[in-house]
């Protein structure tokens, strides 16, 4: 029997056990793409619209979410596509990516599936096999369909199958990096959580390439995120950087298939540290316990977040640098130098609280998952009380919320300060971030609300979460209604320090928050617990 015994019945099932989660992702992807490329053309049908938009990608905001900007002087249709649709494409496929690739290995094993499977005739590589050859198969479903959408709109043939080529080799490029951090942890959060991370590291290193110089340095050409815009799609083609993706592939998965010769199935490269055999004192109550429980991520997280606002704050030196050296482009842009460096970090801390949120939303999941392990009802039958229980993980979410969005902005305003000279602006982005709370908080709080009420209805969370992220971060780009911008989570309160703070809307926002916890904490006390 070799490593990969059973891969192709593995792979099989995998493809039908995620039919609809596969086929989501493909026709999400594949059809926003399609829908782009007739509504850019007709949005930007004028040379002089189109190049009015080139100068807005050649903007700091521009580069960090756009990329280098390649075909900018001459911005037809294909450059723009590539401009503006490379990095949330990416991004989304980072995400299908993470998820797959830690659920058909790492979540295996630490639900002992895996352990029963390997029992039998199986190889010991065969599941990160076919999570990898299912997820590869997936990417390039999905690259092919966009790459047959910009043809049938009479774009160049060999430029369009090079963009979905390069799409899908990225994704999988994600996938492979997501095997590599399932080695190292033993629980499928952490190993999701460090592969974004290290993803998100990736992505950094691009901004500050491109930024750094016209076209990207070096930094860029560390980051997988850079070697689709660094081929040039529509704006003289070159294959050779796509030869990255399927080098990156290779090794790591070598390197998965050897750290996983390196450990016994369902333990880690890291250890979990056994406990101590009696509780301190902090250690003796519910609270505490839910802090216990998420230290570890709750630091992670705050601290990367820091190191990534920091990183992009100071940032703010190049845009006072561009602004400077290219007057003109304030005039296109519409306002001053200070204008400008505000929208640019207004923009910047709405991902923190993207990022804030995102771990909100996990922290108040962890409850259902100790509810479906069976530890809750264990728990639960002592004197603890369920409103005390799940008030407390409540408590601890909306807490660590607050501790990830404040250390956000925080690594912003001291990276403008630093960039800028000026210290003011470490307590401006902060206010900035805090003034956001209540957004950042909207998505635990409906978690918690329908833990409590109906648990099965759990995935309306994702997808008003992912559609917030496509209004907030594509809306503009389409022209959304007014109304269906409104929508988006992120889109109801003012962003200072880019806009004036209203203490209203505000104040309702964290009100409805408020209610839905407390709404929550009643379901839950009503309900049935769920094991399984």
């Amino acid at each position: 029997m070799s490593a990969f015994t059973g891969t192709g019945t593995l792979i099989r099932f995998a493809l039908f056990r995620d039919r609809l989660r596969l086929a989501i992702w493909v026709v999400v992807l594949a059809g926003l793409t399609a829908v782009s490329v007739p509504t850019l053309d007709e949005m930007f049908s004028d040379p002089a619209e189109r190049q009015a938009r080139a100068a807005l990608m050649d903007s700091p905001t521009g580069i960090v979410f756009g990329g280098p900007g390649y075909g900018l002087d001459d911005y037809t249709l294909g450059p723009m596509l590539v401009n503006e649709m490379t990095m949330s494409l990416l991004m989304a496929m980072a995400v299908m990516s993470v998820l797959h690739m830690v659920r058909h290995t790492r979540a295996e094993e630490e639900s002992g599936r895996a352990e029963l499977l390997r029992a039998g005739v199986l190889g010991a590589s065969a599941q990160t096999a076919a999570a990898l050859i299912t997820l590869a198969l997936a990417h390039l479903l999905i690259g092919g369909l966009i790459a047959a959408s910009m043809v049938a709109f009479d774009l160049p043939v060999p430029d369009s199958i090079a963009y979905g080529l390069g799409l899908a080799l990225a994704g999988i490029s994600f996938g492979a990096i997501a095997a590599v951090c399932a080695q190292v942890s033993e629980h499928g959060r952490s190993a999701a959580g460090l592969a974004f991370l290290v993803i998100g590291l990736l992505f950094m290193f691009r901004v500050v390439g491109d930024i750094a110089e016209q076209g990207g340095n070096v930094w860029s050409w560390l980051s997988p995120f850079a070697w689709l815009q660094q081929a040039r799609p529509f704006d003289d083609l070159r294959w050779e950087p796509l030869a990255l993706y399927g080098v990156c592939v290779l090794v790591l998965f070598v390197v998965t298939y050897a750290l996983a010769r390196r450990r016994d199935v369902g333990a880690g490269l890291v250890a979990a540290r056994p406990g101590p055999a009696g509780a301190g004192r902090l250690l003796r109550g519910v609270f505490t316990l839910h802090l216990n429980q998420q230290r570890g991520a709750i630091v992670a997280w705050a601290v990367a977040v820091l190191a990534f606002g920091y990183a992009f704050g100071s940032l703010t030196t190049e845009v006072a640098e561009m602004l400077d050296s290219a007057p003109e482009l304030a005039a296109i842009l519409g306002g001053d130098a200070d204008d400008l460096v505000d929208g640019f970090l207004a923009v910047l801390t709405t991902y923190v609280v993207m990022a804030a949120s995102a771990y909100g939303t996990l922290s108040v999941l962890r409850a259902w998952s100790e509810e479906n392990a069976g530890r809750a009802e264990l728990l639960l039958s002592t004197a603890v009380g369920r409103v005390h229980w799940f008030g407390s993980a409540l408590a601890v979410a909306a807490l660590a919320t607050a501790l990830i969005l404040v250390s956000g902005g925080l690594g912003l305003g001291l990276g403008a300060s630093v960039a800028l000279e000026d210290a003011g602006w470490t307590w401006r982005t902060v206010e900035s971030s805090l003034s956001q709370l209540p957004a950042a908080l909207v998505f635990g709080a409906l978690a918690a609300l329908l833990l409590g009420i109906a648990p099965r209805l759990l995935p309306l969370i994702w997808l008003w979460f992912g559609y917030s992220l496509v209004a907030t971060m594509l809306g503009g780009l389409f022209e959304f209604p007014e109304e269906f911008m409104n929508l988006s989570a992120f889109e109801i309160l003012a962003r200072p320090p880019m806009e004036a703070f209203e203490t209203a809307p505000f104040l309702l926002y964290l009100g409805a928050v408020l209610l839905a916890g407390a709404l929550s904490l009643s379901g839950f006390r009503d309900r049935d617990l769920v094991t399984a």
